[in-house]
């Protein structure tokens, strides 16, 4: 960063300090900043990765513009943050330094310091927006092939596809970002889910703690049509059994590296004794997938360790373990050691590697293989989906079974008015 000083240099010339430590930028100083803060960016992120993430979001733009036009969709949304490293990559970098920026210009932090958090920053950032990017682009090259086979949206019945889950659980329900319908039935895909639920009140809060310490599958796919995957009738995962789970790798050396597990496994995160008790149980089992000894997982159970280092490699087998879905596909950017590829294809993982943004037709037999799990979906479902999409509208939610009984307990204290209407119905259809 030391070729910035220059531009540091002029930008602190034309900025004033006002009392209350703030910052005063003077005529032209506006374009000094932008200098500044696109030499500190491509300092620590070179040009060409920037040039190369500017590839692969133009990439994912084209793809979801037409795999929405041939579902039948009205358009598509990324997550918040996601969508502005889309639309400019760099412009993106500047924005998440900015307020460090300020902090030099006021002398509350050192270049040091400042260089220190701007690197920070800027790497979690094009890390994160670029592991999305990678996901969709997976998801979205999936659809495609089952849109040329003439699957076309049924959920959203608006239509539009949200790729981010915010605001979307808030009324206690996981919905799906996408459902589509083949020939075959209908498949719901839940992009980086199950996040946290609503709640008003410590009573809620520990009914939905389990979503806030729980693995997070990166696309989770359910035969036919499910629109709420909650189920915290279980003692293990808080949602319905997955049909299918795909984890995506984009890092070309993401085998290579660790992360500490600690949520699903230490209980010091959790709300209660629920997770202690769960765990008493699943000690011997956890440790054998993490390939760690039994002990060390006990001491992280028990507060005594604060979690177990893992390769990301064990972590997808753990994934595995923990969801124990039907099947489970694991998508690479980079091609695998063939020691990493055996590994997991022992554990029964369906490897697909060296998948380039910017080649979709890699992931053609993926396609092919989920649509072996699409099931139809019965026609009451389809009737219940109607009123409860238009209950949704009137901000009442309900579940299909509570629907489903409102429905018969309405219809039997109303029970003439319903014959009546029934009745009718059926003369209109004959006619």
């Amino acid at each position: 960063m030391r070729h910035c000083a220059g531009a540091l240099a002029e930008l602190r010339r034309c900025a004033k300090l006002l009392p209350g430590s703030r910052v005063s930028l003077t005529e032209g100083c506006e374009e000094l900043l932008d200098k500044f803060q696109e030499c500190v960016a491509l300092s620590f992120v070179p040009l060409e990765e920037v040039e190369r993430a500017r590839r692969y979001v133009q990439e994912l733009n084209s793809l979801l513009s037409e795999v929405t036009a041939n579902l039948g969709g009205r358009g598509w949304a990324l997550p918040r943050e996601t969508s502005d490293f889309s639309r400019d990559p760099l412009e993106h970098l500047k924005k998440k330094i900015t307020l460090y920026t300020y902090d030099l210009l006021r002398r509350k932090t050192t270049i040091t310091e400042y260089a220190s958090k701007a690197r920070s920053a800027l790497g979690s950032s094009m890390r994160s927006n670029l592991r999305i990017v990678f996901e969709v682009y997976v998801l979205a090259s999936v659809v495609k092939h089952l849109a040329g086979h003439g699957a076309r949206i049924v959920y959203p019945e608006h239509k539009f596809i949200y790729f981010d889950r915010q605001g979307k659980q808030a009324s206690g329900s996981i919905p799906p970002n996408l459902a589509v319908e083949l020939d075959e039935g209908v498949l719901s895909f839940f992009l980086e889910a199950p996040r946290p639920l609503g709640w008003r009140g410590l009573k809620d809060l520990s009914r939905v703690w389990r979503f806030y310490v729980t693995l997070r599958p990166d696309i989770m796919v359910y035969s036919g049509l499910v629109l709420d995957i909650v189920d915290l009738s279980s003692n293990g995962p808080p949602v319905k059994r997955p049909d299918v789970i795909v984890e995506c790798k984009e890092l070309e050396d993401w085998y290579a590296r660790t992360r500490e597990l600690k949520g699903p496994v230490n209980p010091s995160l959790s709300f209660s004794e629920w997770f202690r008790r769960w765990l008493s149980g699943l000690w011997s089992g956890l440790a054998d997938v993490l390939g760690v000894d039994p002990s060390v997982v006990r001491e992280v159970a028990e507060g005594e360790r604060r979690g177990v280092r893992v390769t990301e490699a064990q972590l997808v087998k753990f994934y595995k373990a923990f969801y124990d879905p039907r099947r489970f596909y694991l998508v690479s950017s980079p091609r695998l050691p063939g020691y990493v590829r055996s590994d997991l294809e022992s554990s029964g993982i369906v490897v697909y590697d060296g998948v380039r943004i910017g080649e979709p037709g890699a992931l053609r037999e993926l396609a092919e293989e989920l649509a072996k799990f699409a099931e139809p979906v019965e026609e009451p479902s389809r009737h219940l989906r109607r009123v409860r999409e238009a209950l949704r509208g009137l901000g009442l939610e309900l579940s299909e079974d509570e629907l489903s009984r409102l429905l018969a307990e309405f219809a039997l204290s109303r029970l003439g008015e319903f014959k009546d209407f029934t009745l009718s119905r059926r003369a209109e259809t004959a006619a």
